[in-house]
């Protein structure tokens, strides 16, 4: 197997993003050190475009597949050996501080092999993030999410209670108010008897009294 390794050596940093492109032949494999921290988590994105001479340019061959290794140097541990197509994307944690070789090597480029005209071009854009802790942020994350929907639904309860509460206050003022109603108007009809029953008295008193004066 043919073999061409460079090194690229960068301090790790949280949020770092490394871009860049170069030409490899069909077999032949190119090789970075990344210092990382321990428990870093390091993804990537990566694109191979073939050349043809015919077109004059680069252009994706679906079929070029990639292979994708990750070795802790200190550890003497491989802690990724992916297989991939022309493009895609990878990931792995840094198991202990140090120094890791990043391998990529493309196969099935037309003619493939050191007397081929077809190069590769191999554009990878690596991620160094921060430590992955088994996923303790995305649980905390979640509590939080968990923490404000039960603030919401409790307060959605107080809006509910408190709905239910001014209900009834209005259920019992519209029955106090037709209740006051009900007995003015029964309060009404009772001074109306009593007005006619005044009425009739003082009319009966005074035809007694004219009868008794003869006056009719």
């Amino acid at each position: 197997m043919l073999r061409s390794t460079f090194v690229v050596a960068l301090l790790a940093v949280a949020n770092i993003a490394n871009g860049l492109h170069f030409y490899l032949r069909d077999g032949e494999q190119q090789c970075f050190l990344e210092e990382l921290p321990k428990g870093f988590l390091v993804t990537g994105h990566y694109k191979t475009e073939e050349w043809r001479e015919a077109e004059k340019r680069y252009i994706e061959n679906p079929g070029i597949s990639v292979v994708l290794t990750a070795d802790d140097n200190d550890a003497s541990h491989r802690v990724m050996n992916q297989k991939g197509a022309h493009q895609g994307k990878f990931s792995f944690t840094a198991g202990s501080a140090g120094e890791h070789t990043i391998c990529v090597q493309a196969h099935g480029a037309q003619g493939g092999g050191w007397l081929s005209s077809s190069v590769v071009k191999f554009t990878l854009d690596i991620g160094i993030g921060e430590a992955d802790d088994g996923g303790r942020r995305a649980i905390e994350k979640i509590k939080d999410i968990s923490e404000k929907i039960k603030i919401l639904n409790a307060q959605l309860e107080e809006i509910k209670t408190e709905q239910k509460y001014q209900k009834e206050r209005e259920i019992e003022f519209d029955a106090a108010t037709s209740s006051i109603k009900r007995r003015v108007i029964y309060w009404a009809f009772i001074q109306l008897g009593i007005v006619g029953a005044v009425c009739y008295w003082q009319l009966h008193h005074l035809r007694r009294f004219f009868e008794s004066k003869k006056l009719v």
